[in-house]
C-alpha cells in the first residue's frame, strides 16, 4: 500500500499574512493548538487572482524573546518553505522534511493549501500501524 500524504495531512490549514502582529499569531496558534502557520498574500492581478506562500511561522520562531508588537514578516521563515502535492508519498514528503530538517511542509494541490504534515503527523502515523 502507498500512503499518500493526502491520508494523513493535518486540515483545516490555519494561515495568516505578514501584516499580522506576533500577539495575534501567538493568540492564534493557542485558541487552535497549532504551532505553524503558513504566511500568505493574494496577487491583485485579475483575472488570475492567485493565493502566494510567503513564509512560515513556527511555535519556535514566537517562542524567542520578540515584541508582541513585531509583526509576523519580521520573524516568519520566508525562504526554507517547503511544498508537497496530495498525491505524494509519505516516503517523499519524511524525505524532504529529513534532507531539508524542517518539522513542517506544506501540502497543495491547485495552487490551494489542502493541509499541513508536521513531524508529529508522522509519529502519530506510526503510533496508528503496526510495525510488527
Amino acid at each position: 500500500m502507498r500512503l499518500q500524504v493526502k491520508d494523513f495531512m493535518s486540515t483545516p490549514v490555519t494561515t495568516a499574512v505578514a501584516e499580522n502582529s506576533i500577539l495575534e499569531i501567538r493568540a492564534l496558534m493557542k485558541e487552535k493548538g497549532i504551532n505553524a502557520i503558513p504566511i500568505i498574500s493574494y496577487s491583485k492581478d485579475v483575472p488570475h487572482y492567485e493565493m502566494t506562500i510567503k513564509g512560515i511561522i513556527t511555535s519556535t520562531d514566537i517562542g524567542k524573546d520578540i515584541d508582541d508588537n513585531a509583526t509576523v514578516e519580521d520573524v516568519m521563515t520566508a525562504s526554507n518553505v517547503y511544498v508537497v502535492h496530495v498525491d505524494s508519498s509519505a516516503q517523499a514528503a519524511a524525505k524532504m522534511m529529513l534532507k531539508h530538517k524542517v518539522h513542517h511542509i506544506v501540502v497543495m494541490d491547485e495552487g490551494e493549501i489542502k493541509g499541513m504534515i508536521s513531524s508529529l503527523d508522522f509519529v502519530k502515523l506510526v503510533a496508528e500501524y503496526s510495525l510488527e
